[in-house]
Formats: structure tokens, sequence, C-alpha cells
């Protein structure tokens, strides 16, 4: 098992311990018990995972004195909602739950990012923990505490900044998941060895789809190295007043494009078509070598990830909720791209001019 530590420097008691390893569900009820104690314990989850990680989960809690209620929502991003939300503070407010009890959000990204909202706004603030169950939750969302809900004009527009105690992330509850689930989570992985980790990129390079397969022994390095990129740019900057920004490398044209499909297509593919479409706007605005954009693509490829925007949805239907991005300021898209294999940097581009790279780059 790898523990890391996120460090906050504006504030140290807010600071949390990312564990990353194989077997290491058994251990949560000491990692619990050294956090301290708390009134009573909500298990957060959804319908697809309760049966496989949830309950399981639940009676090995119980048996070392542990008793949480257990909650599970529906599945996926259609349920990530404001109403959602709501229904998730009435039942705590039902079961007693007070400004002492805490929260386990056990699941993907949607679950923790639920869970984490409604602990940020549940009598303004408890503690949680998050329990990702999926890959792309592991090495991305579960971490820097942000929290939020969609509205149906754009993905976490509503939302608060609001760190857990504390990141458990067990590779075995990989195997649950489909490979194509395995796959999108790669994604995030790809991200972060493009924006800061040369290093990892080259192990993912070398080692390509082989790392796909739950049970390589890689992979506990590959996801602490991911983790520990997100960790060193959160302790930088926790609230995204700069360099954090780089963290949305993929996801301003990624978000668009889910919401121009209207969610029928998977967050991980979105995200690798828009790291294809910024390595290509790279090029174009800070002149990233030819050499390092086909490592980039061939990288995305090789996991079997896309990097063309699907024939059936129109480019321009991108920039509709592109222009409702949190990132537009003034008719500015402040846009990460990257400069190098490793170095990501964030670049003003005019929503107009956007448009006609946009058109330039995706014209066959």
């Amino acid at each position: 098992m790898k523990r890391l530590r996120l460090e906050l420097k504006k504030d140290t008691d807010r600071s949390y311990d990312v564990l990353v390893g194989r077997d290491i569900l058994d251990s949560l009820h000491s990692e619990i018990q050294r956090l301290g104690n708390f009134s009573s314990y909500g298990l957060v989850t959804d319908e697809v995972v309760r049966p496989l990680v949830a309950e399981p989960l639940q009676n090995q809690l119980r048996s070392n004195s542990i008793d949480t209620t257990l909650i599970a929502l529906p599945p996926g991003e259609s349920a990530k909602t404001i109403g959602t939300v709501l229904d998730l503070c009435q039942q705590l407010l039902a079961q007693g739950f007070d400004r002492k009890s805490l929260l386990l959000a056990v699941g993907g990204g949607v679950v923790g990012d639920i869970t984490g909202f409604a602990a940020a706004i549940y009598m303004r603030g408890i503690p949680y923990i998050q329990v990702p169950t999926t890959l792309l939750a592991q090495v991305d969302s579960s971490l820097g505490g942000k929290t939020g809900v969609d509205l149906p004009s754009g993905k976490n527009l509503l939302g608060a900044f609001h760190q857990p105690r504390l990141v458990l992330s067990d590779l075995d509850v990989l195997t649950s998941l489909s490979s194509d689930a395995r796959r999108d989570g790669f994604a995030e992985v790809i991200k972060a060895a493009l924006i800061e980790d040369p290093e990892l990129f080259s192990i993912l390079e070398r080692e390509g789809a082989d790392l796909l397969d739950p049970g390589n022994p890689l992979l506990e390095t590959i996801i602490a190295k991911a983790c520990e990129v997100k960790c060193r740019v959160v302790n930088r900057d926790e609230h995204e007043s700069g360099l954090r920004r780089i963290l949305n490398f993929g996801h301003t044209l990624g978000h668009a494009l889910e919401a121009a499909a209207n969610y029928n297509i998977s967050h991980g593919q979105a995200v690798a078509i828009g790291m294809g479409l910024a390595v290509r706007l790279s090029r174009q605005w800070v002149g990233l070598s030819e050499d390092n954009a086909d490592r980039a693509l061939d990288l995305i490829q090789k996991l079997g990830l896309p990097t063309e925007i699907p024939e059936n949805i129109d480019p321009e239907a991108l920039l509709v909720p592109l222009e409702k991005d949190k990132k537009i300021q003034a008719g500015i898209c402040h846009f990460v791209l990257l400069a190098e294999i490793g170095r990501a940097v964030i670049h003003p581009i005019p929503v107009g001019d956007l448009q006609k790279s946009l058109q330039k780059i995706t014209r066959h």
C-alpha cells in the first residue's frame, strides 16, 4: 500500500492521507478510528455498487463496531442533480445525522461528487471520506475537494470546495468494472502524465494496453503517480485560482462534448476526445512539436480511447455549452494546452478564434 499526503499549505489541519493499494478496504475501520470519534456513519453508494462493494463493506465495518446507515442513490450522470442532493440531505435529517456524523462516499465520481456536496452543505458542513470504486474516480474526482452537480445547461455548475478527511483507493474493486470502464479511467491517467509527469507518460507509452489488465502489478505505481500529480497541483492551488486549472486539460471541450451528446458519451471518452482536440490546438497556439503531438495522440489511441469528435456531432454544437463554461470570461476561453509533454500552460483564446480553430482541426 502507498500512503500519499495531500498537503494544504494554507490550512494543514485539513490535509489528509490518500491510500492506494490492493486489499486495503479491510483497513478502513482502523483508518476511521484514527480520524477520531463520530456520532453516526452514513455509507452513500448507488444501486450498481451497492451489492458489489457497499454491502460487503458495510458488513465488514459493522463487524468492527462501526455501524453504518446505507443510502443508495440512482446510478449514472443523470442522478447528479440538486434534487438528488436535497433527497440525500432529507434522508440524513430523518436518520438523525448531526454535525459530528461522518459520510462515506462509496462509488464512482457521481457518488463522490453528490456525497461531497451534501457533506459541504448539510448543517453547514460535515466530514466525509472518499472510497472511489472506479479508476476514473481513484485518480481524479475523489481527490482535491471539488464537489458538485450538473444543471441542464452544463456540468458541475453548482458545487463547493469541501475536502475529504481521507481517500482510500482499493485496486481490487477495479475487477468488478467492465473493460470499457477501466479504459475510460485511463483518460485521467493520461491527462496526469501529459500535464505534469513525463516519467509517467514514458511508462504508459512503454506498457500500453497491458495496463488495462486489472491484475497488472504496475497498476499500483501508475495510479499512485497519477494521484501524486493531482496532490501536488491541489497543494499549490486548492481553489482553482490559477495553476489548478491545468487539471482541466481535455475537460473544457470534453464537458462541452458530453452536453452536446446529451450525455450519451462516457466521461472518459469525452475527456480523451477533448485531449485529442487540445493536443491539436496546442500545435497551433503554443507551438507543441509535431513529434510530441503525435506521441500524445498515439498514446490515447493505444489505450483504446478516441481522439476525434464522433461523426454524428457537429463540432459547432460544442460552442453552445462551451459558452456557459466557468472558464469563459468576457468572451475569452482560458484554455489548457501543452507546451510539451509534461508541461501544460493556460492560454487565452477568444471564443470566436476557438470556433475557427475547431473548424480547421476537425475538417477531414
